[in-house]
């Protein structure tokens, strides 16, 4: 059985490597790593490496920033090549001020276990409820922090201008009707 893990209080190395696996399983998803599982070791799509050396450059392209390493590479390679089976869940929270709540979904094993003794987690059988009172914080507030916290792509951004846009005509529209 799957539980789902969050860390009582916030943490940016839980977060930040949180947000590397993500990238990791979005990478996956657009076909641009190559984790087959056959393969031991995923690799990027454009490289001709094969095996360690491969996986090398995919850990240097996620979890290192300059000098600085972001994600231990023992702990990388557990998730990504022991432990295949987990997701990562983001939802808005007020826990810390206005921000986003990291939350792991995996099962329990031994290995997991001591990648989590050093964080302060909470462990709960089904997904935390969203934490955010909406008489708090008014919907605008909420958009532009989510906003504020994300990294939005220019062809999304222009989604969501768009959206709004149709969200004003129509709103214009009612407001004129008798």
């Amino acid at each position: 059985m799957k539980n789902f893990y969050t860390c009582l209080e916030q943490n940016a190395k839980w977060e930040t490597e949180l947000d590397i696996l993500k990238q990791y399983s979005n990478l996956v998803e657009k076909d641009q790593v190559i984790a087959k599982s056959a393969c031991y070791y995923p690799r990027l799509s454009e490289t001709k490496k094969r095996g360690r050396i491969a996986f090398i450059e995919l850990y240097k392209k996620l979890c290192v920033d300059g000098k600085t390493q972001l994600m231990n590479i023992n702990d990388f390679e557990l998730f990504i090549c022991k432990h295949r089976e987990w997701d990562i869940h983001i939802q808005p929270t007020d826990k810390w001020g206005m921000s986003q709540e990291w939350i792991m979904q995996t099962e329990t094993n031994d290995l997991v276990k001591n990648y989590l003794c050093q964080y302060e987690y909470l462990c709960t059988p089904t997904m935390p409820s969203i934490t955010i009172e909406e008489e708090k914080i008014d919907n605008v507030s909420a958009i532009k922090n989510l906003a504020n916290n994300l990294t939005i792509k220019k062809n999304e951004l222009m989604q969501l201008i768009k959206y709004f846009l149709e969200e004003l005509e129509q709103l214009s529209l009612q407001d004129d009707s008798p």
